[in-house]
């Protein structure tokens, strides 16, 4: 028995000057961490979305220069930037998290509290329901040149759903 304690002391100790004699490998040292100051953060408009003012939306086949394209719709830049930050139909917005460029559709996708919630919606707010998916479930069209930032956050006030988010059209990814 004192021979395996003294047998094992020794192998921990050669074990751990051995270990002190070693070149470091420079893969498994630690990084450095970026100072906070270095980092620039952009500021989201609404969600994870920027509005972007100097880009407009047109027909893929009429645009000649293309910054990227959604859905059959080319993303072009303005003729002109606009300075209005509202939020409408058929604005252009970057997603801060990929990087990639969307187009807001004007639509509310809306899970309502009770089935009679959807009427009372499409009345108060002068929404038009575009499909529903069952009595609680539905995507709503919000009127031409509504503020839709204004327009989500009423709805969600009213107290008429439990859920309500704005539908943004962005490129979509196939898996590989």
């Amino acid at each position: 028995m004192r021979f395996t304690l003294t047998f094992v002391a020794l192998t921990c100790a050669s074990m751990a000057a051995g270990a002190q004699t070693l070149p470091t490998n420079p893969v498994l040292q630690p990084k450095a961490v970026a100072k906070a100051e270095s980092l620039k953060a952009e500021k989201a408009d609404f969600g994870v979305y920027q509005i972007q003012n100097s880009l407009t939306v047109a027909p893929a086949n009429l645009a000649t220069s293309k910054v990227a394209e959604v859905s059959g719709q080319a993303i072009v830049q303005a003729p002109q930037a606009s300075t209005d930050n509202t939020l409408k139909a058929n604005t252009v917005v970057r997603n801060l998290l990929t990087g990639d460029y969307g187009v807001v559709t004007g639509r509310l996708s809306v899970l309502a509290k009770d089935k009679n919630a959807l009427s009372a919606l499409e009345q108060q707010f002068g929404l038009k329901q575009v499909k529903s998916a069952g009595p609680r479930i539905a995507l709503l069209q919000a009127p031409a040149g509504a503020d839709l930032t204004d327009l989500l956050q009423s709805v969600r006030q009213s107290g008429l759903v439990s859920e309500a988010r704005l539908d943004v059209l962005e490129k979509r990814n196939k898996p590989q």
